[in-house]
């Protein structure tokens, strides 16, 4: 069998010629890209479901350099220190054919979280380099390093699992801290007059939700070949990637982590002007199995082919996720969005009433609004969810949906119920932004069980085969509120000065937690971090 890596290499010397590059875009914290109310509009076209969106394709709905400095005052005059360290990027290269940005990407953050009386910091330091070398070569690259001490809540999850939410393995730092690093980047090409290849190590989001049921940016950065086709009104995009399960034993005698291989299938088509369909499928399996080495299966190599009867061709040894996306714009202020996701179906035992544990569903409801009763800049997103337990998981932790102790969806994994609401108003530089997640889940009760949450424990753990209802096992409650506000400074890179506070509790039979935590601080708000969980 030939093995990825040669394989992509023949690929990639193959796309470079007649190549034509894009970039996609680097603002990928939602909650601070203005770019979401001009791609959700009536007639725009826009695949807004397929994250992150690239550049040239916002530039044919709007001026992104003229809704970036929208309402804000920019000093004239030549391109001074100031200028590009309050306005602009902070290093630009243009000579010929040659075009290269760099900026930087920081969080210098305190805080107190007064229940346990912690005094909370975050020291990132980063950068972003883009550009392009000639008309054929297009690039993207970060790095960011971290020392930190968290919250109670967030510590507990990094303790657990040797994983910061997002930003993959951890190391102690000092008393209480932690220290972790992150770095993502890609290649990209246009070939042909609608295909578009990106090799690359990174996250991915699709949907038009705060969370995603399908594939999500929760967990920590991988490496992929990512293939997309734009035509019609059709947007289809496959990705090969390579994930890893974190093994705490294996790293303790430096072995390398066990891999595993993903194929993830997405098709959104646009119809009429207002409306949209996603359809997804992945599937994910282990690199090595109890044949032997396995490594990147060929039968999963063919772009167009439906990944589940494939799987099902090779004896149904693997893990298939199957779902869709939806979205309607009611009106140039209103969007109503949903998913649907599946691991099992057996209409009998779906439609019987007798709460089968292979029932693996979820959905998704929510409405986004935009410049709400007439008022410029404020906007609302409410947003349900719901997965029944072992939806995503397997037989086997290395066939789970999951990439280094997290899950490839929502962050919450399955057996809960979430809902989730933000508004947030902006006024040239200011920015307000209050957001409410409150979730009912199960939790395990201890290693020998699987009530359904963890998708990386194996269903075969599970008590029984009929009766599994949302929250079972031990039903916890939680609610995490977080309301900041902050003041732009460059719109380039998102820098930006803020305050806030984040009030959660977590309640059961077992235990009360409770997090009240103050924090103030300048960064830039490019990357998309998800705490309220």
């Amino acid at each position: 069998m030939i093995k990825l890596r040669y394989f992509l290499f023949l690929l990639g010397l193959l796309l470079v010629q007649n190549a034509m590059t894009q970039l996609q875009s680097h603002y990928e914290d939602f909650n601070y890209s203005p770019f979401d109310r001009y791609v959700y509009k009536p007639g725009s076209e826009f695949h807004t479901s397929v994250r992150q969106y690239r550049m040239d394709q916002l530039n044919q709905v709007v001026n992104t350099d003229s809704v970036l400095y929208d309402g804000l005052k920019v000093p004239s005059g030549h391109l001074n220190f100031w200028k590009r360290i309050f306005h602009d990027d902070l290093f630009q290269l243009k000579k010929d054919d040659i075009n290269i940005v760099v900026n930087p990407i920081f969080n210098f953050e305190g805080g107190q979280e007064t229940v346990d009386g912690l005094t909370t910091y975050t020291n990132t330091r980063g950068l972003f380099i883009k550009g392009n070398i000639g008309k054929h070569f297009h690039f993207y690259t970060d790095f960011v390093e971290n020392q930190a001490v968290v919250p109670n809540y967030i510590d507990q999850f990094a303790r657990q699992t040797e994983v910061m939410p997002g930003q993959g393995q951890r190391k102690e730092y000092g008393t209480n801290g932690h220290d972790f690093s992150q770095v993502t980047g890609y290649i990209s090409f246009n070939f042909a007059k609608y295909f578009n290849f990106q090799l690359g190590n990174g996250k991915h989001f699709w949907g038009d939700g705060h969370r995603s049921l399908l594939l999500s940016d929760v967990s920590y950065s991988y490496p992929y070949v990512k293939l997309t086709a734009d035509f019609w009104k059709i947007k289809y995009t496959v990705i090969y990637n390579k994930m890893l399960q974190y093994d705490k034993a294996k790293d303790a005698v430096d072995y390398r982590y066990p891999g595993k291989y993903g194929v993830f299938q997405y098709l959104d088509w646009n119809i009429g002007k207002r409306a949209s369909l996603g359809f997804f499928a992945s599937v994910v399996y282990a690199e090595q199995d109890s044949t032997g080495y396995r490594g990147f299966d060929m039968h999963y190599l063919n772009p167009v082919a439906f990944l589940r009867p494939v799987e099902y061709s090779l004896g149904s040894p693997d893990n298939v996720t199957m779902g869709f996306n939806a979205k309607f714009i009611a009106a140039k202020w209103l969007t109503f969005y949903g998913q649907f996701v599946m691991g099992e179906f057996k209409a009998d035992e779906v439609f019987s009433g007798s709460k089968w544990w292979a029932n693996k569903q979820g959905y998704q409801v929510g409405l986004k609004t935009f410049d709400l009763f007439g008022i410029k800049n404020l906007d609302v997103q409410m947003e349900y969810n719901q997965v029944r337990p072992y939806t995503y998981s397997h037989y086997t932790t290395m066939y789970a949906y999951g990439h280094y102790q997290q899950p490839l969806a929502h962050l919450l994994g399955a057996n809960f119920k979430e809902g989730y609401g933000v508004i947030r108003y902006r006024h040239r530089r200011l920015m307000f932004k209050a957001e409410l997640m409150t979730a009912m889940y199960g939790e395990d009760f201890d290693d020998d069980v699987s009530w359904g949450k963890d998708v990386l424990k194996p269903n075969t753990q599970r008590p029984y085969d009929y009766g599994h209802v949302i929250g079972q096992g031990l039903r916890t409650n939680v609610y995490n509120a977080d309301m900041n506000v902050s003041y732009l400074i460059n719109p380039r890179n998102m820098f930006n000065v803020f305050a806030g506070m984040r009030l959660r509790e977590l309640t059961n039979d077992q235990r009360t937690e409770e997090t009240q935590h103050f924090y103030f601080g300048i960064r830039t708000s490019l990357k998309a971090l998800y705490n309220n969980f």
